[in-house]
């Protein structure tokens, strides 16, 4: 019931509906899953990636086909076993997981900062207002929302929070729980 409550609030966002590439990721140790989400980017044609991290230790966006063959990947956490690179500027909509998540786009990932470094074009000095680039969009259950997180400035603020009660937008077009 999550899942599919979580996916109709996603496919809310008007960017997803535009969307032509959306990276996603396969859920592990609780998250939500995506499974839904993904169905339907399939379903009508839309790139999906996964995060998978590379030899040089750096998260990259990785292209996964229907039917793929997935393979652990760093930390146990399947990739597709032949998975083209794609690069995040490319991508409409980004889906993140994470630990916690709380106002202005902060988000608590595993603690290693992939995340952040895969996406730091957001928080160059030069980097336009509101941010280009995809929609970045932290997926969660609601339990993980703490309203007293701060983003520090080494974190990449997210657009948005979905969870399976609703979806929660920051800076481009703030709006409460809709």
């Amino acid at each position: 019931m999550s899942a599919a409550a979580l996916a109709a609030h996603i496919w809310d966002l008007p960017e997803m509906r535009l969307a032509r590439v959306v990276g996603t990721f396969i859920a592990d140790d609780g998250e939500v899953s995506l499974w839904p989400v993904v169905a339907k980017l399939w379903a009508e044609g839309v790139a999906v990636t996964v995060p998978a991290i590379d030899d040089a230790d750096r998260l990259i966006f990785t292209r996964w086909r229907c039917g793929a063959d997935l393979v652990p990947g760093r930390f146990g956490i399947p990739v597709p076993a032949r998975g083209e690179a794609v690069d995040a500027l490319s991508h409409d909509v980004i889906l993140l997981a994470g630990v916690l998540f709380g106002p202005g786009g902060a988000r608590v990932g595993r603690g290693r900062g992939y995340y952040d470094r895969a996406l730091a074009f957001r928080n160059a000095p030069d980097a336009p207002m509101p941010p280009e680039g995809p929609l970045l969009v932290g997926v969660g259950h609601v339990f993980q929302w703490e309203p007293r997180l701060v983003c520090r400035p080494q974190d990449v603020a997210l657009d948005a929070f979905a969870s399976p009660d609703g979806v929660r937008r920051f800076g481009r077009e703030f709006a409460p729980w809709n």
